[in-house]
């Protein structure tokens, strides 16, 4: 999976305890699809991994940025990630050719995003190329974090939902006593969906985070008659 060799050239913490990671990628002929992840491999890694050095991580950047790539991960969820936060800049890693099929598939449909937590991060390189392209296909995005602190790039999707009136955002958050927080509390069931949706049939739909979350959200979609080939789903531990 050393397909090729990107360079470390700034971190930074975006919220508590989560982690942006961006690369140089100018110097390599990259080419992937907004969605995609690609497996990442730490050649000298400071603490002995036993799953070995190499993870797949989804790609949080636009595939239009052509001189950089950025991910992002929960520091300490797992020693894989210890490692590539313990990184200095500078620092060079292997990352292998894309993969993943969590691209759009569908450009005549309304896109629901339904994600969890760090779950958020292949959705926003799709949103991020949407924006850039000015698309005028309607986008909805369920957003869940336990709390406000937890939801990675939030300020980001609150930016770009004032700026294309075709892309909604939706975040929830289960810490009820955030009195300042203006948007939805709890978890995404069948009624707070149609609230927004009105008509769940005639979607396509990504579902994206925990187990958990997305077995739920499936079960809930299928029982309000989506059809299986308008859900696409992804499951991040």
């Amino acid at each position: 999976m050393k397909d090729f060799l990107i360079k470390l050239i700034d971190k930074k913490e975006i919220c508590e305890n989560t982690f942006t990671f961006t690369f140089d990628i100018s110097n390599i002929d990259y080419h992937f699809k907004a969605g995609q992840y690609a497996h990442f491999t730490i050649s000298e890694p400071v603490t002995k991994d036993k799953k070995g050095h190499s993870r797949p991580l989804s790609i949080a950047s636009s595939p239009d940025n052509r001189s950089s790539l950025m991910i992002a991960a929960r520091n300490g969820s797992s020693v894989f990630i210890n490692n590539l936060s313990s990184l200095p800049i500078g620092s060079q890693i292997y990352i292998s050719k894309p993969s993943g099929s969590l691209y759009l598939k569908d450009m005549n449909s309304d896109l629901v995003f339904i994600a969890g937590g760090i779950g958020i991060t292949p959705v926003r390189s799709i949103v991020e190329k949407a924006i850039r392209d000015n698309s005028e296909q309607k986008i909805f995005l369920f957003y869940s974090n336990k709390k406000e602190s937890n939801a990675a790039f939030l300020d980001e999707f609150k930016q770009w939902a004032e700026e294309n009136k075709n892309f909604i955002l939706v975040p929830f958050i289960n810490d009820t006593e955030n009195i300042k927080w203006e948007y939805e509390f709890g978890n995404i069931d069948q009624k707070v969906l149609k609230k927004y949706l009105n008509v769940l049939k005639d979607k396509i739909y990504y579902v994206i985070g925990p187990p958990l979350m997305v077995d739920s959200i499936e079960n809930l979609l299928r029982e309000a008659g989506v059809a299986e080939e308008k859900i696409f789903m992804e499951k991040f531990k």
